[in-house]
């Protein structure tokens, strides 16, 4: 069983994880992060280690019963803009930044994964291949794709081709500690943001009827996008709209001729992302129609929904189960509702994946607190459930593929 060899080396993965946690990193900036992943795994004896898209990093395990397919396990290594609460004695000593959505955990359990998989490849044929992904948090307005939109780019999946893949998140709980939860279909929601810019006319305060008043037009824009939703989307599908900035004008008595806002749209089904976007446009031109304004829509698709393979994810269950016991894992009732770019993978990348949220409690003494919370510290002990249940699934796949 995997979960015994790393009960030898638990303390050194115990931490290194502290080592992580201590030292966070940005999105695309995690060079002294990157850095330890590939000291670690070349000294853990993997095949090949290089460096992709920058700070990224894949590595390579061959197994010893001969050639096969190649699987893919992929963990996330970058940390948030937020001030670390936890009061943990290995917290951030970067300030103004942290792992608060617990990447950190997900970089030691990989290597952790790694270093079993070195050391047991004689049960297994194929490959393994280990993909150490930045900038999962880094879509924003600006720059909608996160990390794995560029990994695939610079052919993570490639030399050699990655036949299916695997990953996981840890979920804040204070239950079923070490639990995987799993999704049949889509596992998490999409998510597309907008940004509009409104064009108008200025004018006296006193006599709106000469200028076109840009926030006016703007406000109808931020009703009306939210009966796109209520009218145009199925009643039994979700989804949902967030407006979280916006601004315009320059004095209390000018009619304001520019006007700004920023919104994200959240949803189940990669074809509702589809009539969303149609309706929001739709929505723009009649506003401009009625007010004269001229609307600029800036529309960036994100991340789209995880959409898990259902005989990859029996097969996960199957490895799960029989390396950690039958009360390991569960089937979910419905999808999570934040979003992950490890939908890149099959959509871009064109493969079966799988996707997994792992049920964690805190570090002792410590409260249970959301993702990205200034005070989530997950418990360095979920380590022994997700990397022995990774390599599980890696060698149940190409077993039996």
């Amino acid at each position: 069983m995997f979960k015994e060899v790393l009960d030898k080396f638990y303390p050194e993965m115990a931490a290194l994880r502290e080592h992580f946690h201590r030292y966070p990193e940005l999105s695309f900036k995690e060079v002294g992060t990157s850095a330890v992943i590939m000291e670690k795994l070349r000294e853990y004896g993997c095949d090949t280690v290089e460096p992709v898209y920058n700070t990224g990093v894949v590595a390579t395990i061959k197994g010893g019963l001969g050639e096969g397919k190649c699987f893919g396990l992929r963990g996330d290594i970058d940390a948030l803009p937020v001030t670390e609460e936890t009061g943990v004695p290995f917290a951030s000593e970067n300030e103004g930044v942290m792992h608060a959505c617990g990447h950190d955990i997900h970089i030691t359990s990989l290597l952790a994964a790694a270093r079993i998989l070195c050391e047991c490849r004689d049960q297994f044929r194929g490959t393994v291949k280990l993909i150490f992904q930045p900038g999962e948090e880094g879509a924003s307005p600006d720059q909608p794709h996160g990390g794995a939109y560029f990994m695939v780019e610079a052919g993570c999946l490639e030399n050699p081709h990655v036949d299916a893949m695997a990953s996981w998140h840890n979920n804040p709980s204070a239950e079923g500690h070490g639990t995987f939860g799993l999704k049949k279909g889509v596992c998490t929601s999409g998510f597309d943001l907008y940004r509009f810019n409104v064009y108008g006319k200025t004018a006296h305060g006193s006599s709106p009827h000469k200028g076109q008043d840009a926030i006016v037009a703007l406000s109808n824009v931020i009703v009306l996008i939210q009966q796109i939703i209520a009218r145009n989307v199925d009643p039994l599908e979700s989804a949902v709209v967030n407006v979280g900035t916006i601004s315009g004008g320059s004095r209390v008595n000018i009619v304001p001729d520019y006007a700004t806002a920023g919104a994200v749209f959240r949803y189940y089904s990669n074809d509702v992302g589809k009539i969303i976007r149609e309706h929001t446009y739709a929505v723009c031109k009649g506003v401009e129609a009625i007010s004269g304004c001229r609307i600029e829509i800036d529309c960036n698709p994100g991340y789209a929904c995880v959409e898990n393979d259902d005989a990859l994810t029996e097969l996960s269950e199957k490895a799960i189960k029989a390396e950690l016991g039958e009360d390991s894992c569960y089937y979910m009732d419905t999808p999570v509702t934040g979003s992950e770019d490890f939908s890149e993978y099959h959509l871009k990348g064109g493969i079966p994946t799988t996707f997994m949220w792992v049920n964690t409690r805190p570090m002792e003494g410590h409260e249970v607190a959301s993702l990205h919370n200034s005070k989530w510290c997950p418990d360095v002990d979920l380590i022994r459930y997700t990397a022995p249940a990774m390599a599980a699934i890696a060698v149940k796949y190409l077993n039996e593929n």
